[in-house]
């Protein structure tokens, strides 16, 4: 089977990259705009098309001609950019990403559309996330900041409406904030906005900055590790009772807040390299940290029953999951796990 990968050389893309290379069952193509984290990552059944989406129109629908399922990985995932170019986000993350369906309904390919757990929004009420049966509460246009929810659900929506009308075969895959290996770029100490908390709070331990708490940091989120989410894929991929369907990939035994993350990451970092670090945990609101039109909300854990009837279950605890990511960034050997999924 002939797999192309939309935006392969980001966090998820690299590591599913290197898992399905591994596993040598299928030929697989990367396509993006940059190889730089597929660097070290080669094999016979591997090969790199370097292309922007947005202005090589004709040659992603070529690449999607000619491959069996295509995966599209390809967005924008980055709060500072929700709030400072909404309208970039909506190109992107919709337009962009209806396109390629569009290229996959022409070419009669099945699609797995990477989504985002972001699309469930703020739902009061919810003891879990269900993907068949939540609402989907978003917060006021004036904050921007669910702009990226919005544009994933709406997208969502398109491709239900083409599964009904017999035009698309696919997939909905809903991260829960995966972490592991590659995971983002690292930032300067001290900088707002930007990348996802790990890479914020990494940064901090190596260079001895402020580690921010926004809004307290009593938001609550799960997180999985990357080799976890690759196996997901590869069950969603061989299943065709995936096929039409939105699943939940995530792990409900990690639920954490942010502040309690924070303390982890300090112990594991002090555990690993022998020194006690002494970042101070400073509280920020959101829209000092991101800008005006920010909003955040406690997320709920998912439920991800849909599944595991089809036999997955994540394996690796919070620990576990942060301390290889920090691993990878001091340059250590990684133990527990490999990019496989092997422990």
């Amino acid at each position: 089977m002939k797999l192309v990968l939309l935006g392969a050389g980001g966090f998820i893309g690299s590591n599913l990259v290197e898992y399905l290379i591994a596993r040598a069952e299928h030929e697989v193509v990367g396509v993006d705009v940059s190889a730089e984290k597929l660097a070290g990552i080669s094999g016979d059944n591997f090969s790199f098309v370097e292309a922007d989406i947005t202005d090589a129109q004709d040659l992603i629908n070529d690449v999607i001609a000619g491959a069996d399922v295509v995966v599209d990985l390809v967005a924008y995932a980055n709060p500072s950019i929700y709030v400072e170019s909404p309208l970039e986000v909506v190109e992107l993350n919709f337009f962009e990403n209806l396109r390629i369906a569009e290229s996959c309904i022409r070419h009669n390919k099945r699609l797995i559309q990477y989504s985002t757990s972001e699309v469930y929004g703020k739902n009061p009420t919810s003891p879990r996330f269900v993907e068949d049966e939540s609402e989907l509460i978003l917060g006021p246009v004036t904050k921007q900041r669910w702009i990226y929810a919005a544009s994933k659900q709406v997208l969502e929506r398109m491709l239900h409406g083409y599964g009904l009308q017999g035009d698309l075969e696919y997939t909905v895959v809903r991260p829960f904030n995966f972490v592991g290996p590659r995971f983002d770029y690292l930032v300067e100490a001290g900088t707002r906005g930007g990348p996802r908390v790990f890479a914020h709070f990494m940064s901090a331990l190596l260079t001895g900055g402020p580690m921010y708490l926004v809004d307290g940091g009593t938001q609550r989120r799960c997180f999985t590790h990357i080799a976890d989410a690759n196996e997901a894929f590869t069950v969603l991929l061989d299943h065709p009772e995936s096929i039409n369907q939105a699943f939940n990939v995530g792990n409900p035994a990690t639920d954490t807040s942010i502040r309690d993350l924070a303390i982890l990451m300090k112990g594991i970092y002090a555990d690993l390299t022998g020194d006690t670090p002494h970042n101070e945990l400073v509280e920020i609101s959101g829209e000092e940290f991101y800008g005006v039109g920010y909003e955040d909300t406690n997320r709920v854990p998912p439920d991800i029953s849909k599944l595991a009837t089809l036999g997955w279950k994540p394996r690796f605890d919070l620990e576990t999951t942060f301390r290889d990511a920090i691993q990878y960034n001091l340059g250590q050997d990684n133990p527990s796990t490999t990019m496989g999924g092997a422990r």
